[in-house]
């Protein structure tokens, strides 16, 4: 469920509350963000092939908490790594629970994930292939437009005004108590 908040000059003015600055908040639920992450990344059954193949691996099953400042995915890891030999794999068969994580930051309009680490792996034989493959593909794999996700709200607001974000600027942004908080300033000009 995504939520907006809008305070500052408007509320203000309903409120005759002063001093109160321009700002808004969008709130993502952990379902929300979870959304995300399946759209951008586990686009392919809801797996995320690391290497495809004879010899091959995949994570599947995420699922995504939001706590003390990180996006946290749990995360199962299948593969078979080894040397190809026509359609078989001569290797060994890997299989392991693990837990990513990743800070939330702004970027421009856009919301990204930034300093991924591995922070648990049920077996540490894979720790490497989650480092080489999986670290690299989450910073634009799990992002959040603010600026086309409030645009989108206003037009399904049923106002007959239309309306165009302009100046957007993120402020902060938190993750924790399985939400991502989202504090930011734009201009609105309706037509």
């Amino acid at each position: 469920m995504k939520k907006l908040l809008i305070c500052g000059s408007l509320a203000a003015a309903l409120l005759g509350v002063p001093g109160i600055g321009r700002c808004a908040e969008i709130v993502l639920e952990q379902s929300a963000v979870q959304s995300l992450l399946l759209e951008g990344m586990f686009k392919e059954e809801g797996r995320l092939h690391l290497q495809k193949g004879a010899c091959y691996a995949y994570l599947e099953d995420p699922k995504v908490s939001l706590q003390n400042g990180r996006v946290i995915i749990r995360v199962h890891l299948n593969s078979k790594l080894g040397v190809p030999s026509g359609r078989d794999c001569l290797g060994v068969a890997l299989a392991s629970w693990a837990t990513v994580s990743a800070a939330p930051v702004a970027q421009g309009h856009v919301v990204r994930l930034t300093e991924i680490r591995v922070d648990e792996v049920e077996d540490p034989n894979t720790r490497n292939l989650l480092n080489l493959g999986l670290a690299p593909a989450l910073p634009g794999a799990v992002e959040f437009d603010v600026k086309k996700a409030v645009e989108e709200m206003l037009k399904g607001s049923g106002s007959r005004l239309q309306g165009e974000v302009q100046a957007l600027k993120i402020d902060a942004v938190k993750a924790g108590d399985n939400k991502l908080s989202i504090n930011f300033d734009f201009k609105l000009v309706g037509r």
